[in-house]
């Protein structure tokens, strides 16, 4: 059954995906949509299937086929590392990614499999808080950094308020160190405002400033009408994340990321 509502644990909106392209993130949570509650089990998609959850039109196959080879290389450096006072934790989030078309590239077909020691993160729905969203609303976004907004403000869709400090909002977004203020009010939050208007009912962004000498920015307050259960979520309301990601050290996905 092709699965639209794309749900996973808040970590997944830790990774940082500044250098991913559009169509890359398109194919990545369509990947995750489908793998949704399937466990273990390894999971097959063709290139229309595939096509069709992420929103992609298939004009040039020579152009299909590399960025699936480009997602496939991304993929196979999702690793979550994760330190405690008696732990230290390495593990990659998907254990087998394959693609594999016909000499013309008319066919084509992806074969992926979720790490069993982190399948809980798309499974096991009874732990932790999570995110969710429907996918299509999500491959209609055209800016990452837009895509990225939409996904941090869907774990907060039922609050209608999410306020992120500048430090926060620069790390989950992976805002180059070269941009200043200026150039995240109008580069990011002057978009993410127009792009996301349509699925966030009445969107409001303040843009947080210190009293103290020269009024520096301090975070961004982001507000909209609190979103109500509707058929089209098939999971449970009561557990619907209200958590905030704090950008702390000691979980890094993609460490050696370049």
């Amino acid at each position: 059954m092709t699965k639209k509502v794309t749900k996973y644990k808040n970590e997944v909106n830790t990774i940082p995906m500044r250098e991913w392209t559009v169509e890359e993130m398109n194919f990545f949570f369509a990947i995750l949509t489908q793998l949704k509650d399937e466990g273990r089990r390894q999971l097959t998609l063709s290139k229309r299937e595939l096509a069709e959850l992420a929103n992609y039109s298939i004009e040039h196959n020579q152009r299909y086929e590399t960025t699936i080879r480009n997602l496939g290389e991304k993929v196979s450096k999702l690793t979550y590392w994760e330190k405690t006072s008696n732990s230290y934790t390495i593990m990659p989030l998907f254990t087998f990614f394959k693609a594999t078309w016909n000499d013309d590239l008319t066919e084509l077909e992806v074969k992926v499999s979720v790490n069993e020691e982190f399948e809980y993160i798309l499974n096991q729905w009874e732990l932790g808080q999570w995110t969710a969203f429907e996918l299509r609303e999500f491959t209609e976004i055209n800016s990452t950094y837009s895509k990225t907004i939409f996904r941090l403000l869907k774990q907060w869709r039922t609050k209608g308020k999410r306020e992120f400090h500048i430090d926060e909002f620069r790390n989950l977004l992976s805002i180059p160190n070269s941009y200043k203020n200026s150039h995240i009010n109008e580069r990011i939050i002057k978009n993410a405002k127009e792009d996301l208007a349509p699925y966030f009912d009445n969107l409001k962004v303040k843009i947080v400033k210190s009293n103290t000498r020269g009024t520096p920015v301090t975070g961004y307050l982001f507000t909209w009408k609190p979103e109500k259960t509707g058929k089209w979520f098939d999971f449970d309301e009561e557990n619907d994340s209200q958590e905030p990601i704090e950008p702390v050290p000691m979980i890094d996905w993609m460490k050696d990321f370049k």
